[in-house]
């Protein structure tokens, strides 16, 4: 039977921590892409009608960052939640 993502990868993504996890997936990857992504819809935007980037730009990491790291939080708790729900954590003696 082929194993599932979380059987397969969580154990050596959880044996390196919480706080890797959520800087690292969290802070850095999601929050970093969408500061990006925003940041390139706004200067997109700005060429269709006059936007105060000044002003808008600062806030978007602001607001990404943080966001992200709360999403590396939220997802760190439920993989743990099923990890042990699934039963995966017997196999794996890491806790």
């Amino acid at each position: 039977m082929k194993q599932s993502w979380l059987q397969r990868r969580w154990p050596s993504i959880r044996a390196r921590g919480r706080l890797h996890f959520v800087v690292v997936y969290g802070l850095l990857v999601v929050g970093g892409l969408m500061t990006v992504g925003i940041a390139l819809m706004l200067f997109a935007a700005s060429r269709r009608q006059p936007l105060h980037l000044g002003a808008v730009l600062p806030l978007v990491p602001l607001l990404c960052l943080p966001a992200g790291a709360l999403w590396g939080i939220v997802s760190w708790h439920w993989n743990e939640y099923l990890f042990h729900k699934l039963g995966f954590d017997r196999d794996n003696p890491l806790r």
